[in-house]
């Protein structure tokens, strides 16, 4: 069931004109708990209640009630090698990044963030490298939570993004994704996303850090492009689709955006992409926004 999900979020990719492409995640329940439930240290049966993101959720979440550390049971390279095998191209594997874990449960045990960031850390660095061993070319870490906790960002976050990356050898494209935040469903007006003017606090910081792309938002935020000044050495992912608004977006809109970044960056260091996953949206219309951007793509000469 996973496989041929997968097969066909893949085929969906291709389709409308994606070059790297994912699977869409779905074997996940979601992508941090996933994850999760992989270590020692989670209670997954004695939830505790937090609000969270900023306030943007109020719900249970597993508790850490141990040292964290991994099982020993790697999941990555199943899930890669699975649909891999259903995919003609190279695909994108991502993984959740130490402080948006850290934000996504209920630490009873650390009090300690630079430490639990560390030791969450270690543990995707145990999937990362197994990954690279069974062949995954494009790795991507998911750290929306460093635009929302700019100051942890600042002090272990980028330490622990360091950590993740460790060992991993100059052939693999290692990617940050940095969006500022994921809405319940589409067209959710009053959902409370991170400030976009984090990216300015954190962009000098990322760019010196062993990373080959770091991915961002635009479509939902607009961003002042002289943001794009400051990635001198990574390459820019640029989110040009919106991916909770069921408005599909115009060839033309997006080719001039993409013309504007150019002004600011060169194009061999600009790749463009959604904001963030297109989980919420369905089959058609996320195919309909994935065509969009591609056809834009292509008028850039």
């Amino acid at each position: 069931m996973f496989v041929k999900a997968a097969a066909e979020i893949i085929d969906l990719q291709i389709k409308a004109g994606i070059i790297i492409p994912t699977d869409g995640e779905v074997r996940r329940e979601n992508y941090i708990h996933y994850h999760c439930r992989f270590l020692n240290g989670f209670d997954f049966d004695n939830l505790e209640f937090r609000v969270w993101r900023d306030g943007a959720y109020k719900s249970l979440l597993p508790a850490i009630r141990n040292k964290v550390s991994h099982s020993g049971n790697i999941y990555s390279v199943h899930d890669f090698k699975c649909s891999q095998k259903v995919s003609p191209v190279p695909l994108k594997f991502t993984l959740p990044g130490p402080l948006t874990i850290m934000d996504t449960a209920v630490d009873c045990c650390y009090f300690d963030r630079p430490k639990l960031n560390k030791d969450i850390a270690d543990t995707i660095n145990k999937e990362i490298l197994a990954l690279v061993e069974a062949g995954c070319t494009y790795i991507q870490v998911d750290e929306p939570l460093f635009a929302r906790q700019v100051n942890d960002a600042l002090s272990f976050g980028m330490e622990g993004l360091d950590r993740c990356f460790h060992k991993v050898p100059k052939n693999i494209t290692k990617i940050v994704h940095m969006c500022c935040g994921y809405p319940d469903y589409v067209d959710d007006i009053n959902y409370k996303k991170a400030n976009p003017e984090n990216y300015f606090i954190l962009a000098d910081h990322i760019d010196k850090l062993s990373i080959d792309q770091v991915s961002i938002e635009d479509a939902h935020c607009c961003n002042d492009l002289k943001l794009l000044d400051h990635f001198e050495n990574s390459t820019l992912i640029l989110g040009l689709i919106a991916i909770a608004k069921s408005q599909i977006e115009k060839v033309d809109e997006v080719e001039d955006r993409i013309k504007k970044a150019l002004n600011h960056i060169d194009k061999k260091r600009l790749v463009i992409a959604p904001d963030c996953g297109l989980g919420l949206l369905n089959s058609k219309l996320a195919e309909a926004k994935l065509k969009v951007m591609c056809e834009a793509v292509s008028r850039i000469k």
